[in-house]
């Protein structure tokens, strides 16, 4: 910044020499203050933007972090600090996408930035794509051998895997170096946990808890993973009393994201929102006119796979892809461009009730390109979209696929809502719904609501599949599955579990999927029976419809 000149290339700002000389001796706060107050006299330059960004940044103003860096970079096109920092911070903001564009356009300009590389990687953890996060943290260390938190990554996916030795060994290189570094920790919990060591794993996740040095982020996973070691003990009020701190904990830290001023729409609200929008529209806007458009690149048809969050769509989606005919995507934004356009904006359902069949063509087209970007061979093959909350855009691929097949996956309400507000997912506007148990409860009862609305209004032919049932009768089942969706019984789909094991499942039901078919969570929901009481009677009515006692 020394070399910065006056508006009329003389000698800088005195202000600009003394922001210089506080980064110097690094001083940050003096370096902030000063940026802040030269940019309130209309001063402009990428330090100042940075400082500022820094500042927003550390509060928790990730939106305004951004903004400031993005005008950074206007000034200084393709400088990789600048993209890196980002890249961060649109990671913090909940924008994995976008924060993996700036990363990647860092690393082009910068290819052994290991910083760049690691904040990819854990961008890329956030969207679920695992193994292109492992591939980041390995980039990483090539350029940066002594980066732990690389390491400690490493480990933590592969706990995630389950692959314990591995992860064990990971883990024990970052303790060995730094002995309270928290991700190699979990990496250890996530160990014990699958290994039924709930007293070690209860023993190293209070250690974290307890530790007054771990930032907030860290201190909640370390509570949930408490109540998770207690609940494992059968020590259930115990184990409640921990989910509820946890989640009281994320709500506190996403708060102001979803609750503040100009919060993003939260799950109940878009559910609401929704059944308002289509309400308005006659019946007569979801019927097909004339036959769908022919599907792109061979592909043999799509399938949607949805429900509810927890209540089977990782298992179902698993026994799937055991099949040679399917390909099963996993929560991948497949309808991308649509449900911005016509589920997230206001007023999107009436544009959408009104589409012209070139638009739908299109929409149909850009579907399979994603599934095609996701390494998937179309030819002859039918796609499944296992997406649970698929259920709230309905409508969408009523009208994009009037042809495609609905597979509903079902579990007693009771387990769904309690695993829903146990499970530690990445917080976006849905999951924040879960972080009180009421909000859980509401928002089941009211994506169930929704999804009875559509069913009855929407042409696409919807099988209802209960893990229950699956579980007690896996062949059956499978085969009425398959009956369903025009596809020959096959074999393999009973040893969907070794295929799990090889695609990197993202979802929090991974754990399980891999060990195959297991009934012991069936009707966890009754260890819970007391702290459950307040939504029971929410819950009623669906434990009623579908069939539970």
């Amino acid at each position: 910044m020394s070399g910065s000149r006056g508006p009329q290339g003389g000698a800088p700002p005195k202000i600009y020499l003394e922001i210089d000389a506080a980064i110097r001796r690094d001083d940050i706060g003096t370096a902030i203050g000063l940026a802040r107050q030269a940019m309130q006299h209309g001063l402009r330059h990428p330090v100042l933007f940075n400082l500022r960004a820094y500042w927003h940044e550390t509060e928790g103003r990730f939106a305004a972090a951004c903004s400031d860096l993005e005008s950074a970079l206007a000034m200084v096109p393709g400088d990789p600090r600048i993209l890196n920092t980002l890249g961060r911070c649109r990671t913090a903001k909940g924008d994995f996408g976008k924060a993996v564009d700036a990363l990647r356009a860092a690393i082009v300009a910068e290819p052994g930035f290991a910083e760049a590389h690691y904040n990819e990687g854990f961008a890329c953890e956030q969207l679920g794509e695992l193994d292109l996060a492992w591939a980041c943290y390995e980039r990483a260390l090539q350029s940066a051998p002594n980066m732990i938190d690389a390491t400690a990554r490493l480990a933590s996916l592969a706990s995630r895997r389950g692959d314990r030795a591995q992860a064990r060994a990971l883990a024990d290189r970052v303790l060995a170096a730094e002995p309270r570094h928290t991700i190699a920790a979990f990496a250890h919990i996530v160990c014990d946990l699958a290994e039924g060591k709930f007293a070690q794993a209860e023993q190293r996740a209070r250690a974290v808890a307890q530790d007054p040095a771990v930032i907030p982020q860290a201190h909640v996973n370390a509570v949930s993973f408490v109540a998770d070691a207690l609940d494992g003990q059968g020590r259930y009020a115990e184990a409640f009393a921990s989910y509820a701190q946890a989640n009281d904990g994320l709500r506190a830290l996403f708060k102001n994201r979803f609750e503040g001023a100009g919060g993003l729409e939260t799950g109940r609200a878009l559910a609401r929102r929704l059944a308002r929008e289509f309400a308005a529209l006659p019946a007569s806007s979801w019927q097909p006119q004339e036959p769908p458009p022919a599907l792109p690149f061979g592909a043999a048809g799509a399938v949607f796979l949805m429900g509810f969050p927890r209540a089977g769509t990782t298992l179902l989606g698993q026994i799937l892809a055991a099949h040679s005919r399917i390909a099963t995507i996993e929560e991948k934004p497949l309808l991308g461009e649509g449900l911005e356009a016509f589920i997230r904006k206001p007023g999107g359902l009436a544009q959408l009730a009104k589409l012209p069949r070139g638009e739908i063509e299109r929409h149909r087209r850009l579907f399979f390109e994603h599934a095609r970007n996701e390494g998937v061979a179309l030819e002859g093959r039918v796609v499944v979209d296992q997406t649970p909350l698929n259920t709230l855009h309905l409508p969408l691929i009523a009208k994009l696929f009037p042809d495609a097949r609905i597979v509903f996956a079902l579990r007693d309400p009771r387990d769904v809502v309690l695993s829903c507000y146990r499970r530690l997912f990445v917080v976006n506007a849905y999951v924040y719904e879960f972080l009180t148990l009421d909000g859980t409860a509401r928002f089941y009862d009211e994506t169930m609501s929704l999804a009875q609305t559509f069913r009855s209004s929407l042409p696409p032919a919807v099988l209802d599949i209960r893990n229950e049932d699956l579980v007690a009768d896996f062949e059956g089942q499978t085969r009425r599955l398959c009956d369903f969706l025009g596809l020959a019984y096959e074999d393999a789909m009973a040893d969907f579990a070794r295929g799990a094991k090889a695609r990197r499942i993202a979802t929090p039901s991974a754990m399980q999927v891999t060990k195959g078919l297991k009934s012991d969570s069936i009707g966890h929901w009754r260890n819970y029976e007391t702290q459950m009481a307040p939504v029971l009677p929410v819950l009623a009515p669906w434990v009623e419809r579908y069939g539970y006692e």
